[in-house]
C-alpha cells in the first residue's frame, strides 16, 4: 500500500521498495536492503543513490561499510513543498511569456488552425470548449433521422451547451423530415428541416470555428476543428441560405 502511494508521489516502482525496506530496516547495509525489498544487489545500489540524491536516503560508515538510513518521512512534505514551489514560479515566468507565445502562434492570421479530435474524449474536449467561450450563437448541421421515442434524442451534454449559448440553430438535413418535439430537450434553440440525401455528417460553426464530426454511432472516432474566419464565414452563409430555404419541422 505504502509502496503505490509513493509512486504517486513520483518515486519510481523499485525506488518506492526500497525506500520502505530502509525505513523498515531503520539502518542496513546495502546486502540487508536488497534482502528486505526483494531487488538485487545491483539494482538496490542504483536505486539508493537516486534516493539520496532525492535527499531521502543518508549513509554512515560503520566498521568500514557503508550503513543506509531513511530520513525523517517529513522529507516528503518538504519535498512536495519544494516541487510545489517550483511549479509556482515556473507558472508566473510562463504567465509572463504568454504574450510572446501569443504573438507567434498568431503570427499567420491567414493560416487556418486545424486541430483534430478523436472519440467520445474528443467530443468531450469540443463542447468543453463551447461551454467555457460561450458563444452568442451556435449553428449546426444535423443529419435528420428521426428516432422512434422522442426520448432517444436526448443529450443532457448539449442540454447545457444550449442553456450556455446565446442561441442556437439546428438545420436538420436529410431525406425525411424530424419531429418538432425531438427539441424539446433543448432551451434558446430554433430547428428546421431542408431535404437532401445522403447527408450523415455533424457541422458546428461558433466564433470563427468550424467543427466537422462524423457521429460516434458510425464507428468514427475523429472529428475537426478549422479555426479560420474566411472559412467560418463562408460555412455561415451557406447555413444561412439553406435555412431561409428550409422547412419547419413536422408538428
Amino acid at each position: 500500500m505504502l509502496e503505490r502511494e509513493l509512486q504517486n508521489f513520483g518515486l519510481a516502482e523499485k525506488e518506492a521498495k526500497v525506500y520502505v525496506a530502509v525505513l523498515e530496516l531503520g539502518t542496513g547495509t546495502v546486502q540487508e536492503i536488497s534482502q528486505k525489498s526483494g531487488i538485487n544487489r545491483a539494482t538496490t545500489y542504483i536505486q539508493i543513490d537516486s534516493l539520496s540524491r532525492r535527499g531521502l536516503i543518508s549513509s554512515v560508515d560503520k566498521n568500514k561499510r557503508s550503513v543506509f538510513m531513511a530520513e525523517k518521512p517529513q522529507r516528503l512534505l518538504e519535498i512536495l513543498h519544494n516541487q510545489k514551489e517550483q511549479v509556482e514560479s515556473l507558472e508566473k515566468k510562463f504567465t509572463k511569456l504568454m504574450p510572446d507565445f501569443e504573438a507567434i502562434y498568431n503570427v499567420r492570421a491567414d493560416r487556418p488552425r486545424v486541430r483534430f479530435f478523436g472519440g467520445h474524449a474528443g467530443l468531450s474536449i469540443i463542447r468543453a470548449e463551447i461551454l467555457k467561450m460561450k458563444p452568442p450563437e451556435l449553428r449546426v448541421f444535423l443529419p435528420a433521422r428521426p428516432p422512434k421515442d422522442a426520448a432517444e434524442i436526448e443529450d443532457p451534454g448539449f442540454a447545457k451547451i444550449s442553456r450556455t449559448v446565446g442561441f442556437t440553430k439546428f438545420l436538420m438535413i436529410g431525406g425525411k423530415n424530424a419531429k418538432a418535439d425531438v427539441f424539446k430537450w433543448y432551451p434558446k434553440t430554433a430547428a428546421r428541416f431542408f431535404k437532401m440525401e445522403k447527408y450523415n455528417v455533424e457541422i458546428m460553426l461558433f466564433l470563427n470555428k468550424v467543427v466537422v464530426n462524423k457521429p460516434i454511432k458510425f464507428n468514427v472516432s475523429m472529428a475537426v476543428m478549422i479555426e479560420d474566419k474566411l472559412i467560418y464565414d463562408s460555412f455561415v452563409a451557406v447555413f444561412e441560405s439553406l435555412w431561409q430555404l428550409a422547412q419547419d419541422l413536422e408538428k
